[in-house]
């Protein structure tokens, strides 16, 4: 046992020999960035259905690594949604979603890969129930609305026995979500409703029956495309 203790120092070098880049040695002092290969360590947060495109500009794009008190760190380059900004230029709303507006966009996306479409860290509804889902505690604030709905989650807004997932939305042809009706980072209307020119394949005619978000989506579920003379029609 003592020979094996002597000689551990000499086979842990050896190996290194036969395999390298399969160990790694800590070190007190940074790295230079362009030649660390992160990835050899942290595949996994370039491995998803779907991947970032800023992770095909390397890490160093968002990261830096720096000294602390004789240890390494890897740190943002900026914070508060400065980072995303240099790519995602920011855009102005009238009415404003409160965590895009404070710079919190890891709040709702993962900034290296995820399951979900947008980089979403959860699915939609889970997403935004987490926050706006009334508790027994919860009362409505201006910057915080909460919503009731069903013991599943899937019916209550904005009325009782309106769908807000489970059924399939008559505008886009996927599951109903928050995002069916509501922007998620912004937009004219309060509430961040969409309005009909948000909505796709709006009807070209610009009359009342087609700018609002329920107006369009109704209409198409009774098979009248967002169309007056459409309805006129259907009527006769």
């Amino acid at each position: 046992m003592t020979l094996l203790r002597r000689l551990s120092p000499c086979l842990i070098f050896f190996f290194a020999l036969l395999w390298p880049g399969h160990f790694c040695v800590a070190s007190p002092k940074p790295p230079d960035n362009a030649q660390v290969n992160c990835l050899r360590c942290h595949a996994e947060y370039a491995a998803g259905e779907h991947v970032h495109p800023a992770m095909t500009m390397g890490c160093a794009n968002c990261h830096v690594v720096e000294g602390r008190e004789g240890n390494s760190r890897v740190v943002l380059q900026k914070i508060d949604g400065g980072l995303c900004q240099q790519c995602h230029a920011p855009q102005r709303f009238e009415h404003v979603h409160l965590p895009y507006g404070l710079g919190m966009c890891t709040r709702c996306h993962d900034p290296h890969k995820s399951e979900n479409p947008k980089l979403l860290c959860r699915r939609v509804n889970e997403l935004c129930l987490e926050c706006h889902l009334r508790g027994s505690d919860d009362a409505p604030a201006h910057d915080l609305p909460v919503i009731e709905l069903s013991i599943d989650n899937r019916m209550g807004h904005p009325y009782a026995r309106h769908p807000v997932s489970g059924y399939t939305d008559p505008i886009r042809g996927e599951e109903m979500s928050c995002v069916s009706c509501h922007l998620a980072h912004g937009g004219a209307m309060a509430n961040l409703l969409k309005m009909g020119s948000e909505i796709p394949e709006d009807a070209l005619n610009r009359n009342s029956e087609t700018k609002d978000m329920c107006h369009m989506c109704h209409l198409r579920l009774w098979g009248l495309e967002g169309s007056v003379e459409g309805k006129k029609k259907k009527r006769r």
